[in-house]
């Protein structure tokens, strides 16, 4: 139930704000979903800048989301993409959050949106980005 009523609002809310956005009314989080989400693959310094520098709308003050927060958005029913439904922009690719990863601080903890897995992966790789803003 919960789940159903997420995806009523995660679909209800596309129309509420810009196409280029959805909101997750449980989570409180506006996440952007544009086509950057789906083919833009950078490191992850690149990521914090894009995301601190991202405009969309009315909207800005985005960053790179925690790996809870990105766990929040993925579906495990679905799979390529892993992802809830709502959102339109989604590759089967791993995707930056901002946890560091404990053993090695060079590392950040990373969603695959293949399947909804995690991993930790170092910062230099290019990976997918998907900002947030609360």
């Amino acid at each position: 139930m919960k789940t159903l009523l997420l995806t009523i609002t995660l679909l209800a809310s596309t129309t509420l704000f810009s196409k280029d956005v959805v909101y997750d009314g449980t989570t409180k989080l506006l996440w952007q979903d544009a086509n950057d989400n789906k083919a833009l693959s950078i490191t992850y310094a690149e990521a914090e800048d894009y995301c601190s520098k991202l405009v969309i709308g009315e909207y800005k003050d985005f960053r790179i989301p925690t790996l809870y927060e990105l766990q929040t958005i993925i579906d495990y029913r679905n799979y390529k993409p892993a992802i809830l439904t709502g959102f339109k922009y989604a590759a089967n690719q791993m995707y930056w959050s901002s946890t560091p990863f404990v053993d090695d601080t060079r590392d950040v903890w990373l969603i695959n949106f293949t399947k909804g897995s995690r991993n930790a992966k170092a910062k230099h790789y290019d990976r997918n980005i998907r900002c947030v803003q609360k």
